[in-house]
């Protein structure tokens, strides 16, 4: 009877997940109808707004989307050696100074030292369409784990050379990342793309931080009027003013006062992805320079030298901030945050870790096991992988916490570990 029970258990084990596997592959299968309707619609769409692509183009399928364009695969209709393009279309809500700042980046820039080019632009009304060469990639989470030492040499050269070329114009990318960093494993290609968040910059326009009690504010006082015996309004007088310092006394304590709450809320560029912000954009500092884009680039190191992908998983920038406390410890952060004239205070003194013992220890854990998408499980791997010391100080400098010593693009260029 045992091992009747047993079999009977199992059968219906069997049968539970078989219908459960069902309902997963019909899921699926109607998620990509879904999806391949939706890009054929987009398709279409796209036509419609620019007629002149129906013309020039054969469109495939869309191969990528942000929150301010999508990107198609296409092939040029005269063209018999079916050379591809990717036609980026920008949505029609996009701020004119915003196309016109990308666009001028991609022919001023584009085309050298790995950065995308421009091969044509197209406008329909409020329509706006980039053209330019595609280059077939790779997913970053499919390499970053086994990149030898030689192809991460040559990987972040090229990353560097094509930040080298966009900060000697002046100009910060500002959302640097895997996704916008495309790398053709099989031929070693590469390509810096997306220019929608580019900024210029000029030193000359860098704003200075002073310190908050050396300046002064005109504080409206507080007249108080009496409505009725239990009703007490607050109104500022106009008439009436006093001259204040503005040093306030709840600075670094757990609450805010009357004077604080009269600033105007300070206003500095926050672009870019999550998990890859400098900690100067992350303290809201108004003079960010082209060293955010360094930040970036080394916290793209530090997936490949960890082997960990996505390293920082912020939801927003106070936990961005506290995943990179956790690393550098909370000293360390806050003399970063009092050189740009902020203070942050902690619940508790955090250490900081050294970042080759940290990347070695996650490398033993996460490049013991790799998943295998073909037959949608993990395996175990060997991997003999080991970078040399080089690598781990050019990572340390990458991702100093001061961007005024943070190291360049050229100068990283000249470092042991890539000359």
């Amino acid at each position: 009877m045992k091992g009747a029970d047993t079999r009977k258990l199992n059968d219906q084990s069997d049968r539970r997940a078989f219908r459960t596997l069902d309902r997963m592959e019909n899921n699926s299968l109607r998620r990509n109808v879904e999806d391949n309707n939706d890009v054929k619609d987009s398709c279409v769409n796209l036509k419609n707004s620019i007629p002149l692509l129906k013309e020039l183009f054969y469109m495939h399928r869309k191969v990528g989307e942000g929150a301010f364009s999508s990107v198609f695969l296409a092939t040029l209709k005269s063209s018999s050696g079916h050379k591809k393009f990717a036609l980026k279309h920008l949505i029609p809500t996009c701020h004119p100074e915003r196309i016109e700042r990308e666009l001028q980046c991609l022919q001023q820039i584009g085309g050298k030292d790995y950065i995308v080019g421009l091969e044509l632009c197209l406008r329909n009304r409020g329509s706006v369409v980039f053209v330019m060469p595609y280059m077939r990639h790779d997913r970053f989470s499919e390499y970053c784990k086994d990149m030898t030492v030689e192809e991460t040499k040559g990987y972040m050269r090229a990353l560097l050379s094509a930040l080298r070329r966009v900060h000697k114009f002046n100009i910060i990318h500002r959302d640097v990342k895997p996704s916008n960093f495309l790398y053709d494993r099989a031929n070693r290609r590469y390509l810096l793309v997306d220019f929608g968040l580019a900024q210029q910059y000029t030193a000359e326009n860098l704003k200075t931080i002073k310190e908050t009690n050396m300046e002064s504010v005109e504080v409206p006082t507080i007249r108080q009027k009496k409505s009725d015996e239990n009703n007490l309004n607050l109104q500022p007088d106009s008439a009436s003013r006093r001259h204040v310092s503005n040093k306030c006394y709840c600075f670094g304590k757990a609450k805010v006062c009357t004077l604080c709450l009269t600033r105007p809320q300070q206003a500095a560029p926050r672009a870019g992805t999550p998990g890859f912000r400098a900690p100067e954009v992350l303290l809201k500092h108004p003079s960010q320079t082209s060293a955010i884009d360094i930040w970036a680039s080394g916290v793209m190191m530090l997936c490949i030298l960890s082997g960990t992908q996505p390293f920082f998983r912020s939801p927003d920038d106070c936990t961005a901030l506290a995943e990179i406390t956790s690393i550098f410890g909370s000293y360390q952060v806050q003399q970063c945050a009092q050189k740009l004239g902020k203070k942050v205070i902690f619940s508790e003194n955090l250490p900081g870790i050294d970042l080759m013992s940290l990347c070695l220890k996650l490398q033993k854990r996460n490049r013991s096991m790799t998943y295998d998408s073909e037959h949608n499980t993990y395996k175990k791997v060997s991997s003999n992988i080991e970078y040399p010391k080089e690598a781990y100080h050019l990572l340390t400098k990458l991702l100093d916490l001061d961007y005024k010593t943070r190291i360049t693009a050229e100068q990283a260029l000249s470092h042991p570990f890539l000359s």
